[in-house]
């Protein structure tokens, strides 16, 4: 493997790298989903903030009398309160995410592997570095996807407790995607540049040094000599 294509997959260590990265951080963070809400009996006189991701998040309501925080356990709230969020959809995001995660964190290995020896076997040489960087990038779409139903499916009308309903809060169209969920498209996009970055690697064909044939006659006519 010569200099050049030794760097280039050198590159797709630190693009897995990235990739991971973000990937916990999406985890790690409370930003999959942010939102306001309104009392609907006096909406000019109530605020509140609501942001949460996979795991859990906090909401802070203001009723004229001051703002007060309180925690939000989303696991809960999927157990006890279904209509809060699809079960289905955000069990396939967190399987996407450390899906995403897993196969980023192969790529790095076998790409630091490539970049210090030469391997012939299949999954851990180069080619195979196509099949890691593949599935972290479907894995990060998948996650992706399952994000993006659920919220258009059920975020963008509620990411209120039924409790808060009840009380005549409503967050109906005021949500958005969080920070969080673009780390997975960030660390897709990171997948994706590696795949791409490999296959120039790959590209770069190995050109063996040609003695011409009078040449070699000549050489050896001068060795004879």
């Amino acid at each position: 493997m010569n200099l050049f294509k030794r760097g280039m997959i050198f590159v797709t260590f630190f693009g897995s790298c990235i990739a991971m990265a973000l990937l916990v951080a999406s985890l790690g963070t409370k930003q999959w989903a942010n939102a306001k809400a309104k009392r609907q009996k006096n909406p000019h006189e109530s605020d509140g903030r609501i942001s949460f991701g996979l795991f859990d998040g906090k909401k802070e309501l203001n009723v004229a009398y001051g703002w007060r925080t309180y925690e939000i356990d989303v696991v809960h709230l999927l157990k006890y309160e279904p209509e809060f969020l699809i079960y289905w959809f955000w069990l396939g995001t967190l399987v996407g995410v450390c899906g995403g995660l897993l196969f980023s964190a192969l790529s790095a290995v076998f790409a630091a592997i490539n970049t210090a020896t030469s391997t012939s076997r299949r999954l851990s040489s180069t080619s195979g570095l196509y099949v890691w960087n593949s599935l972290a990038l479907f894995a990060d779409v998948i996650a992706i996807a399952f994000w993006i139903a659920q919220f258009y499916l059920r975020i963008q009308y509620n990411v209120l407790s039924r409790e808060d309903r009840d009380n005549d809060w409503t967050s109906e169209y005021m949500a958005e995607l969080g920070y969080s969920f673009w780390f997975v498209v960030g660390a897709a996009v990171a997948s994706f540049v590696n795949i791409i970055i490999v296959f120039i690697a790959n590209s770069e064909k190995e050109v063996d040094t040609v003695i011409p044939v009078l040449e070699e006659k000549t050489n050896g006519a001068i060795m004879l000599y």
